[in-house]
């Protein structure tokens, strides 16, 4: 018997148990609960609040999605915002970009820096670029109360249902958000599990359809979340991710270990039924 086993829920009839060698770090900062997990397959993962935010294994999957679909769906990005994201993947990502001039990074829960910096230094790394401006605020201030426009807005935060979160998953926000894009810019966040939180994921689309001219979902399958594709929504005021404008930028000298220009086109593709549920 291994001296360590995490549980997770991905539904109320559904749960998964992970055999780990132990917790490294355990402590609760103002927001939420934080731990380090030593897990066989999946190596270490970081645990909010008792859910799985990202693993060795396979953050970069989720952090390629999130960051290399927009930009390379927009004709010349420059500068970025990232709102959370503090374990640093999704910078790490942008960066990748040689013409970006700026990124701005938004984290409200400066622990989770410093422990992505102690036990994710290859995630964590990149919030020390010249490039990056990190501030450690609430990003609902920040986005209602700034004149600054971006190109492009990333949404890396915990599910909608997790309190802290809960704020950047409202019509407000969106419209805030909306009006700190430029006429081309795009908004990308992660929606969570389509399959098992359905409900709560067509709120989220229902939002922000409200706000953004055109909305589409993309996917991509990430093992430690769920048994399904993880689903990203695309939102902007004139750029479909269809019109093709970043895949023909990106070229085998453009280092990835997932995304790449056959799989952009192939994220937005859905199922019958979720097409009927999600683009009607």
């Amino acid at each position: 018997m291994f001296p360590y086993i995490f549980r997770y829920e991905i539904s109320p009839h559904i749960s998964v148990h992970l055999e780990c060698k132990g917790i490294l770090h355990s402590s609760r900062s103002s927001f939420q609960k934080i731990e380090v997990v030593e897990s066989l397959d999946f190596g270490r993962m970081l645990v909010l609040d008792g859910v799985i935010n990202l693993t060795e294994r396979d953050e970069f999957v989720y952090h390629e999605m999130l960051a290399h679909v927009p930009l390379f769906s927009h004709p010349d990005p420059l500068k970025i915002l990232i709102v959370g994201g503090g374990d640093g993947g999704t910078v790490r990502e942008v960066l990748k970009h040689e013409g970006i001039s700026r990124i701005q990074q938004v984290e409200i829960d400066r622990e989770i820096i410093a422990i992505s910096k102690k036990y994710f230094p290859s995630l964590s790394s990149s919030l020390d670029h010249p490039k990056v401006n990190l501030l450690l605020m609430d990003a609902v201030q920040y986005v209602r109360d700034i004149k600054e426009k971006f190109d492009i807005i990333l949404i890396d935060s915990t599910d909608p249902v997790i309190d802290q979160s809960e704020g950047l998953f409202t019509v407000p926000f969106y419209r805030d958000c909306l009006n700190a894009l430029t006429e081309q810019g795009i908004l990308a966040s992660q929606v969570g599990d389509i399959s098992f939180d359905t409900g709560v994921v067509l709120d989220v689309f229902s939002k922000l359809k409200e706000v953004f001219p055109i909305v589409r979902i993309f996917r991509a399958p990430i093992p430690s979340y769920t048994l399904v594709p993880y689903s990203f929504a695309f939102c902007s005021k004139t750029i479909r991710p269809e019109m093709g404008l970043g895949p023909s930028r990106f070229s085998k000298s453009f280092q990835t270990r997932y995304y790449n220009d056959q799989i952009h086109k192939a994220a937005f593709a859905l199922p019958e039924h979720l097409r009927k549920e999600f683009e009607n």
